[in-house]
């Protein structure tokens, strides 16, 4: 196999996972009780498009081929737990799948606007929003680090959400029309 095509087939492959994965996560934690089994279901389902990635049609969306994947690897976990039955059922599955399949562009272009208008913040903010959700510090430890109170970190915070869904639903109107 040449070089430059194995290359291109896994920056393609990269590309369309990143794209899928946030739909991916979704529909498998939506399904898997346990946030440290969901996580691990998501791995294995990034496992299986990677060793699986020829068999993929690119005539047929990415994503339903990667929710259909993940719907397997999500029965796998349940047969391995001795459960045979699904918590939800297959038309139920089959369902989230297909509303997952068609946000998935709204939900790049929205991922898209907030890195954008992340960018635009001041670094106090930048610095304030990674603590908080980058680092998952309490509030306590948040305001300690940057010499504040914690009731002051709540409104900085809620500040910054409301700028950055503003800024957001501004540059999705901007990028729609």
């Amino acid at each position: 196999m040449n070089h430059e095509y194995e290359i291109n087939v896994r920056e393609r492959l990269t590309r369309l996972w990143l794209e899928a994965e946030p739909s991916v996560q979704a529909f498998v934690f939506a399904a898997v009780n346990d946030v440290h089994d969901a996580e691990d279901v998501v791995q294995q389902v990034a496992l299986t498009v990677a060793r699986r990635f020829d068999e993929y049609d690119g005539t047929r969306p990415f994503i339903a081929w990667a929710l259909w994947l993940a719907k397997s690897r999500i029965a796998d976990h349940y047969r391995k737990q001795g459960r045979e039955r699904l918590v939800f059922s297959e038309a139920l599955m089959d369902q989230l799948a297909e509303a997952l399949m068609h946000q998935q562009p709204e939900r790049t272009a929205r991922h898209e606007a907030l890195e954008h208008c992340l960018d635009k913040l001041p670094e106090k903010s930048r610095q304030l929003l990674a603590l908080r959700y980058e680092d998952d510090a309490p509030m306590e430890r948040v305001a300690e680090a940057i010499e504040s109170s914690a009731g002051a970190v709540r409104v900085m915070l809620f500040r910054i959400r409301n700028l950055l869904a503003d800024c957001v639903n501004n540059e999705l109107k901007r990028t729609t029309t």
